[in-house]
C-alpha cells in the first residue's frame, strides 16, 4: 500500500468496521495496519462509553486512538477531550422520559448511570455492545438530584424504545423544542442523547485543527444517521453497503457491507489508486 503522508482516517464501530459489535477481522486490521504505517492517523468514532470503544479500538493498539460518547469524547496526543450533558439537559431527558414511559441510560467513560428501575430488555440491548471481558460500573441512582450530582462527569446519553417508536419519536421532538442538547440515532430504536452543538463532526474538526489535516485528506467511514456529521466533515466520506439511504445520499463513496471487510476494500484500493 503506498499511502501519502497526513492522512486521518476515522472509522465507525458498529455496522461499521466490525460485524457483530466487538471483532475487527484479519483483513481490516491489516489493511489499517499498513496505512497507519504509511503515515496515516487511525481514530474509531462511535457512541459507545470510552471504556467500550477500546474493546476495538485496542485490537490495533497502539495505533488507534478514540472518539467516544458521539463526538462528545475523544483522544489526542496523550490527552482525554471531554464535553458533558450538563444538568440542563439531564434535567430535561429525566422530564420527558418520565412524562412517555422510556428509560434513558446515561454514560461517563466508564460508569452507566441510571435513575428508577431498567426493564430487562433495556438491559440485554445495552450489554449486547459490552463483552463479558470488560468491567462496567453500572449505578443505579434514586432520584434525579443524585443524578444531576455526577452531571460533571456524564458525557453522553441513550433512550431507548425498541417497541414504541411513537414516543420516541415525541421524545425526539419535546427535548429538541427543549433545545439545551444534541438527539442522534444510530438505530429506530434509540434516541442517542448528546452535549448541545456537538456530534462526532466536532470532534472530526477539533482533530482536524489540531493535527493539521484538512478534509481533503480525511476519510470517513458510517453506516448510521449519528455519522452524519461526521461524513459531512471528511472530504473523502464513504458509506457502507448496509448503510441507512440518508447516509449513502450524503456520502461521496460507497463500499462493501461491514460483513464483507468494506472498510479494508476501500482502504486498499484507495491507496493502491
Amino acid at each position: 500500500m503506498n499511502c501519502k503522508l497526513g492522512y486521518l482516517i476515522i472509522s465507525d464501530i458498529d455496522g461499521t468496521l466490525t460485524a457483530n459489535h466487538h471483532d475487527v477481522t484479519p483483513k481490516t486490521a491489516a489493511a489499517i495496519a499498513a496505512a497507519v504505517a504509511s503515515g496515516a492517523s487511525f481514530y474509531v468514532a462511535t457512541g459507545r462509553m470510552h471504556a467500550l470503544a477500546q474493546v476495538v479500538a485496542k485490537q490495533f493498539e497502539p495505533e488507534a486512538s478514540i472518539i467516544a460518547s458521539n463526538g462528545a469524547v475523544y483522544d489526542f496526543s496523550g490527552e482525554r477531550v471531554h464535553h458533558v450533558l450538563g444538568q440542563a439537559a439531564l434535567t430535561a431527558v429525566e422530564t420527558v422520559t418520565d412524562q412517555l414511559g422510556l428509560n434513558a441510560l446515561y454514560f461517563s467513560d466508564d460508569t452507566v448511570y441510571y435513575t428508577g428501575k431498567v426493564p430487562p430488555a433495556i438491559e440485554a440491548a445495552a450489554r449486547k455492545f459490552a463483552p463479558s471481558s470488560v468491567s462496567i460500573d453500572v449505578v443505579a441512582l434514586p432520584s434525579v438530584d443524585d443524578l444531576l450530582a455526577h452531571a460533571p462527569a456524564i458525557t453522553n446519553g441513550i433512550i431507548f424504545g425498541p417497541h414504541d417508536s411513537e414516543a420516541l419519536a415525541k421524545g425526539k421532538a419535546a427535548l429538541e423544542t427543549q433545545d439545551v442538547l444534541h438527539v442522534s440515532a444510530s438505530e429506530h430504536t434509540n434516541l442517542e442523547l448528546i452535549p448541545k452543538h456537538i456530534d462526532k463532526s466536532t470532534a472530526v474538526k477539533e482533530l482536524q485543527t489540531l493535527t493539521g489535516i484538512g478534509p481533503e485528506q480525511t476519510i470517513a467511514f458510517g453506516d448510521g444517521l449519528n455519522d452524519l456529521g461526521m461524513l459531512k466533515a471528511a472530504g473523502i466520506s464513504v458509506a457502507m453497503e448496509n448503510a441507512v439511504p440518508q447516509v449513502k445520499q450524503t456520502a461521496r463513496y460507497m463500499t462493501d457491507a461491514n460483513v464483507d471487510d468494506g472498510v479494508a476494500n476501500f482502504l486498499n484500493d484507495f491507496f493502491e489508486k
